[in-house]
């Protein structure tokens, strides 16, 4: 141990078969990959010499396929990887540098790859877009240059972060910096929006929110704030009807619509469940949204509120249904007092 208390490691490589990587990876890019994306460019480095697949290298790393392509995506971002799309296998070759205006897709299919030498981050003007991040083609490099020449941004992924849990990936890093720079959302916002999807933080989502935002105006905290509310309120009402109707998936879009038509009602819990049993009652135990609609729509109809009231209306409704039913008996007494024996008229019409 030294003198300063720091204790001094020291690790001493084993003999064996070894492989190079690029130093930019350990020194600039260990912050900004993931774990599975650190995880698929080792194997391909160590793996260089022969052909691989995206189904290979999921199977070997013990990542989804998604993974694979999103890491592949990735490491030719940061010109570590380079495609070759002409070889049918995983070989050695320049990256061909790309033109500055031609961005490329974020999400590209899966290619044969090749370490690429390291050329110095040229900084490229990306095309403004306004429908998402999809193609906004943002290197690495790029992101980090950014992180040191805005505090703002610094903050706003140090705090994203804290929310989530766990480290931005590329994709995110790329969607905040694209509803940051191009929707124009101030840092403080997506901080609070990040907040609101951090159970399930997927950066689609919170772009969708982002640009709902922009096309209504809803630029400032006290807006943000009433909006998230609002959106929260529906969450929760959904997640209520969720466990109501026993649902383990989320709702389909037309099963949402009629959640959010029940909400906007003001129908309660004890109607809706009371309705769900009475559909299951008359439709032999399946559940018919439309159907529960109908029952809602009537009882609201009546002015009825409560469940004692909604118990009141179903007993009138079996009454009448009863009253119903009970005409036909008559009609067949009727017939029987009449001076004409049924069944000789039916063997009048059908002689045969």
């Amino acid at each position: 141990m030294s003198g300063s208390g720091v204790r001094k490691l020291e690790i001493y490589l084993r003999q064996g078969h070894t492989f190079s990587v690029p130093v930019t990876v350990a020194e600039h890019l260990l912050g900004l990959s993931s774990h599975d994306q650190l995880k698929v460019l080792l194997y391909v480095l160590c793996n260089a010499d022969r052909p691989l697949s995206a189904e290979q290298i999921a199977q070997s790393c013990k990542v989804q396929p998604d993974a694979v392509e999103e890491a592949l995506a990735f490491w030719q971002d940061a010109n570590v990887l380079t495609a070759a799309p002409e070889l049918p296998a995983v070989s050695l070759s320049a990256a061909p540098v790309q033109p500055a205006e031609q961005p490329r897709p974020a999400a590209a299919p899966v290619k044969p790859v090749s370490v690429a030498p390291q050329p110095q981050p040229q900084v490229r003007e990306v095309a403004r877009i306004q429908i998402s991040s999809s193609n906004f083609a943002l290197m690495p490099s790029e992101i980090a240059e950014r992180i040191q020449c805005s505090s703002d941004l610094a903050e706003l992924f140090r705090s994203a972060e804290r929310l989530i849990r766990r480290p931005l990936n590329h994709t995110e890093q790329k969607s905040l910096i694209w509803m940051q720079e191009y929707l124009g959302i101030k840092a403080d916002l997506l901080v609070m929006l990040v907040a609101y999807c951090a159970d399930q933080f997927v950066s689609q989502k919170a772009e969708r929110i982002a640009i709902e935002w922009q096309e209504q105006g809803i630029t400032t905290h006290q807006l943000v704030e009433a909006d998230l509310q609002r959106r929260t309120e529906a969450r929760s009402f959904t997640g209520r009807m969720m466990r109501i109707f026993q649902m383990d998936k989320t709702p389909t879009a037309n099963q949402q619509a009629f959640f959010d038509r029940w909400q906007q009602a003001g129908y309660n819990e004890e109607l809706i469940r009371f309705a769900l049993e009475v559909c299951r009652d008359r439709k032999s135990d399946k559940v018919s949204f439309p159907y529960i609609d109908k029952i809602l729509m009537n009882l609201a109809a009546e002015g009825v509120t409560d469940i004692e009231g909604a118990k009141q209306s179903q007993i009138r409704f079996q009454q009448r249904k009863s009253g119903r039913l009970a005409e036909k008996p008559l009609k067949q007494k009727h017939s029987e007092d009449s001076s004409i024996d049924l069944e000789d008229l039916n063997k009048l019409m059908h002689p045969f």
